[in-house]
């Protein structure tokens, strides 16, 4: 599980609670429901607008994927996998023996598909580079969905403040309207606030997410895609491992297991 999620979900309600409500004598001025309906509402209007309903409630589950991480495959994971299959191999065991073990699901997939045989080698790695670039493809339409959608909050907090400020501007004809400028002017605002807090501190941080981890499954893919190309042309496990080294940071190289 990726930890940086939750606790910048926590951090970021810190901040509002400490530097916001606490700021703020009358902090349930931003209890405000409908400043909730409207941009909340409103999002998701415009997001159904955009998206297939199919499509939405499968943002959901991205959304939740993304603040459990459980879309950031681990590299350094995957090349121990890889150079432990490499060293079984070169010990003399069967891969079929090996496969069902295998935790990195591509990387099961990739050593199923060159198992099977029937594929020369390059209408096997055709066939895995399609499978890397559609899943690619995915991961970033779902990350691009998430920045789509933060742009609208803002608006439709705007609307909401025009809306506050319509009825406060209908309400100046009474005798009392200079004393309620003030209190209606700031519940005209909360629907700003609520726009700008939904946007900036829950979807795009969401979309960066996910593009984050596209970028990291992608390295995965292409180490996987190196390491079946290694594994097939029964390389010994000490060249695997230095070859898919080239994808780590020098300090990320020191957790690779060592190769007998």
């Amino acid at each position: 599980m990726n930890l940086s999620v939750p606790l910048g979900f926590l951090a970021g309600a810190a901040v509002l609670f400490f530097g916001v409500f606490r700021g703020i004598e009358n902090s349930g001025v931003f209890l405000s429901p409908h400043a909730g309906i409207i941009v909340i509402g409103g999002t998701a209007a415009a997001a159904l607008i955009c998206f297939p309903l199919k499509y939405f409630f499968n943002m959901i589950k991205v959304m939740f994927a993304a603040i459990l991480g459980t879309r950031h495959a681990t590299k350094v994971r995957t090349i121990n996998e890889i150079v432990s299959l490499s060293v079984s191999i070169n010990s003399g065991k069967q891969l079929l023996n090996l496969v069902p073990k295998v935790q990195n699901h591509f990387l099961k997939e990739s050593l199923q598909l060159m198992e099977t045989g029937g594929l020369s080698d390059d209408e096997l790695f055709e066939v895995l580079e399609k499978r890397v670039e559609f899943q690619n493809e995915t991961y970033q339409r779902d990350s691009s969905t998430f920045r789509i959608i933060g742009k609208f909050p803002p608006a439709f907090g705007l609307i909401g403040t025009s809306v506050g400020m319509i009825a406060l501007l209908q309400g100046l004809a009474a005798p009392d309207a200079f004393q309620k400028i003030g209190p209606s002017m700031s519940l005209a605002l909360v629907a700003t606030f609520y726009g700008l807090v939904f946007s900036n501190f829950i979807l795009i941080p969401i979309g960066e997410n996910l593009n984050q981890a596209c970028e990291d499954d992608l390295i995965v893919r292409r180490i996987v895609i190196d390491g079946i190309r290694l594994i097939k042309h029964s390389k010994h496990p000490l060249l695997v491992g230095e070859h898919l080294k080239s994808y780590l940071q020098p300090a990320q190289r020191n957790k690779m297991r060592k190769v007998a």
